[in-house]
């Protein structure tokens, strides 16, 4: 069995995304980006991205997650809270600590194409 059947298939996973953004979106740090955000073009496009991460169906056809977050200033701190958010979208779910360990493990991976580092500028 995939993570996605472990987490019951794509009605469960529509449940944890809608909680997520409701998180999201009363977060001190995420709400600037998810407060005036269309949330409903937000949540089909993760609900199929996450069939597919979590193996599930090719639902995901979107831009790449580097192309879909260049240029907002995603900093650590909200990459931290945005992971925090999901993690709790999760348990309200009832998925167990493990698989939650699991998943947060393969959306970890995309840290790397979503924040990006501050700007450096070095003295001449």
């Amino acid at each position: 069995m995939n993570i996605y059947e472990e987490l019951g298939g794509q009605a469960s996973i529509a449940v944890v995304v809608d909680d997520f953004y409701r998180r999201c979106i009363a977060d001190e740090v995420l709400g600037e980006w998810f407060g005036s955000a269309d949330i409903a073009a937000l949540t089909v496009h993760l609900n199929a991205y996450l069939a597919v991460a979590l193996g599930g169906p090719e639902l995901y056809s979107g831009r790449s997650m580097r192309n879909a977050h260049a240029g907002l200033g995603i900093t650590q701190e909200a990459w931290d809270a945005l992971l925090a958010r999901f993690a709790e979208s999760l348990v309200s779910a009832g998925v167990d600590d493990e698989l939650i360990g699991t998943v947060a493990a393969k959306i970890g991976t995309l840290r790397a194409v979503i924040v990006e580092a501050p700007i450096r500028l070095v003295q001449p």
